[in-house]
């Protein structure tokens, strides 16, 4: 059983390679449309979207070759100050409960533009950095507000890849969460591991080895969980928290 909309979700593939080609407004606007349609808490829709295609702010985001960027912001700023319009200045929006329900408003409708933008031929991938990243400077977010997400998008220059999944058994839990057995870890990771072996040639499977790298584990281990980089990144987002004016 599928559909077209199934069939799209299953052939997601991010792309980082774009054609030098401008997104039309008549696009734009569509993805758009479709993003604010998602659900959330309360019908406040409790985030902002901010388009980035100007050169200079993109390569202060610390983004290239890609024409377009959509921060979604977690925003509290917006709905307080329609409270405050109308006489209940008050109302504790910034709040812990309020964070996360406007930080999951904006990543689902971030979410949302990215299947749209597929579904109309455009590619997309996701920045998780923008979490980190002092923004203040660069698209002049005000307080109440917190950079939930990055989708960068364009026209492909290629289809991309189509990255592996774990089983469905691996990630899916009924009714209670079943810890894992090591057989079936080494199980479930069986695909990763054997791309990781055939992928890379025997002269670079080698020199990995001359770093104590011998498997996809060690591999992420070394190289995505380098504790100074994963440290500076924390440090970016403790503050970014601290600033947005949140009670967290």
């Amino acid at each position: 059983m599928s559909n077209e909309v199934i069939a799209s979700l299953k052939n997601h593939r991010s792309i980082r390679s774009f054609e030098k080609k401008i997104i039309e407004k008549e696009i734009l606007d569509e993805i758009l449309e479709a993003g604010v349609r998602a659900a959330n808490g309360g019908n406040l829709q409790g985030y902002s979207l901010v388009v980035v295609d100007d050169l200079e702010k993109l390569e202060e985001l610390g983004i290239y070759n890609t024409p377009l960027v959509i921060i979604a912001l977690a925003d509290a700023y917006r709905t307080k100050k329609w409270f405050a319009t109308f006489g209940e200045d008050k109302t504790p929006v910034n709040t812990t409960h309020g964070f996360f329900i406007n930080n999951w408003d904006a990543l689902i409708c971030l979410h949302n533009i990215q299947i749209a933008a597929e579904s109309l031929g455009l590619g997309t991938y996701y920045n998780g950095d923008v979490t980190s990243k002092d923004l203040r400077k660069i698209i002049n977010n005000p307080v109440y507000t917190f950079p939930s997400g990055m989708l960068c998008l364009g026209y492909p220059k290629n289809e991309g890849r189509l990255s592996d999944r774990l089983p469905l058994e691996a990630v899916v839990h009924y009714n209670s969460y079943k810890i894992p057995t090591e057989e079936e870890i080494r199980e479930w990771y069986g695909e990763k591991e054997n791309l990781f072996q055939t992928r890379n040639s025997k002269e670079r499977l080698d020199e990995l080895k001359d770093r104590g790298i011998s498997n996809i584990a060690q591999a992420y281990s070394k190289n995505k969980f380098k504790k100074d980089e994963i440290d500076i990144l924390s440090k970016g987002i403790k503050r970014n928290l601290k600033e947005s004016g949140y009670d967290i």
